[in-house]
């Protein structure tokens, strides 16, 4: 582990945004990710799903996207990522993601 990944986590490991997020009055979209290292995905689904109001909640899930919702294998690639991000930058989301934000 970097020191900067340390010093993150040191200063956010007891962070709780719940009674934030009870108090919304929006709708929420909840965005998983299946490589994501930063979020416990089954953990927070849980926590939106008991918190939010039912039908206040969209939850969609995307399997080959990490934290940043970028297709794991663009961003585990040195020279993909930043070719991808200058030439196509649509193609480093995961599939579905842009349209499910337009959408929702």
């Amino acid at each position: 582990m970097t020191p900067q990944r340390w010093l993150f986590i040191s200063k956010n490991n007891l962070s709780d945004a719940t009674a934030d997020l009870a108090a919304s009055k929006l709708r929420v979209l909840l965005l998983l990710a299946g490589h994501d290292i930063n979020v416990d995905v089954a953990d927070t689904r849980e926590v939106y799903e008991r918190v939010l109001p039912p039908g206040e909640l969209g939850v969609k899930f995307y399997p080959d996207a990490t934290h940043g919702m970028v297709q794991k294998q663009i961003e585990d690639s040195s020279w993909r990522l930043p070719l991808t991000g200058i030439f196509d930058p649509r193609r480093l989301f995961a599939a579905g993601i842009l349209t499910d934000q337009e959408r929702s």
